[in-house]
């Protein structure tokens, strides 16, 4: 009789000439039992029956067909969710430098904001039903503020983000009268980013509200938004010839 040790040093396994004796690899399977599902090389070249031979037989070419069957399609469900995620982030990445550019061209301060909080500029550049640009004021009256830019009452951003947080995404949300005026009752999901245009500014909220109840969720990256929200500081930086922010 000789001894063989396996790949990994584990248990010995006695052979009798050229044949393995069942009752150690039966012995062995049962103490690790994980054995087989952990090394596919070896499951795959078992040789099974292929079908049942008596009432305490497995149908063991069964259960590997329907094992490497709930593989491909558990690969098929990933691979499709990477290529919609690849394509929804691409389109969305598409977006965001298009309405850069238009940022960059507008034609005054005026011109920047009209394009920013109107339904046929930044929102439809977008995809979405609505966005605003609000700011704190000193007076403590919030409403609709000159030119376009809504105005929030003193530590009002704070209250709508959280204190010192600089973005919030939300799904399933009511819109805000407050945000979106009269299309607040067809937002029904929302990203909002802090504005810090200059030291000497009060803070600022960028507000972007969509159809869908999940088009923004907590789920989602904000690099394109916060990316956004810089555009936008800097624009309202030069027309209002201000310091940059630290």
């Amino acid at each position: 009789m000789s001894q063989q040790n396996d790949s990994t040093g584990a248990q010995r396994i006695a052979v009798t000439g050229s044949a393995i004796d069942a009752d150690e690899v039966k012995a062995y399977l049962r103490q690790h039992p994980e054995l087989l599902a952990n090394d596919a090389d070896l499951l795959a070249s078992l040789v099974p029956p292929s079908q049942s031979t008596g009432r305490n037989v497995l149908d063991m070419q069964q259960f590997m067909i329907g094992r490497l069957q709930n593989q491909v399609r558990m690969l098929r469900d990933i691979q499709s969710d990477l290529i919609e995620a690849t394509s929804l982030n691409s389109i969305a990445r598409e977006q965001v430098h298009a309405a850069t550019l238009k940022l960059l061209d507008a034609r005054s301060f005026e011109h920047l904001i009209e394009y920013i909080t109107a339904p046929d500029g930044l929102a439809r550049m977008l995809g979405i039903r609505a966005a605003t640009i609000c700011i704190e004021t000193a007076n403590g009256v919030s409403g609709i503020g000159i030119r376009g830019v809504r105005v929030l009452e003193p530590g009002g951003v704070d209250r709508i983000l959280g204190l010192g947080e600089r973005c919030r995404l939300a799904s399933n949300v009511r819109g805000s009268r407050g945000l979106y005026g009269n299309l607040a009752e067809e937002v029904h999901s929302e990203a909002l980013v802090r504005l810090d245009v200059s030291p000497g500014s009060p803070p600022g909220l960028l507000a972007l509200g969509g159809f869908d109840p999940e088009q923004f969720h907590p789920d989602q990256a904000v690099d394109l938004l916060e990316f956004l929200a810089h555009v936008v500081e800097r624009c309202v930086r030069q027309w209002l010839d201000l310091p940059p922010a630290r």
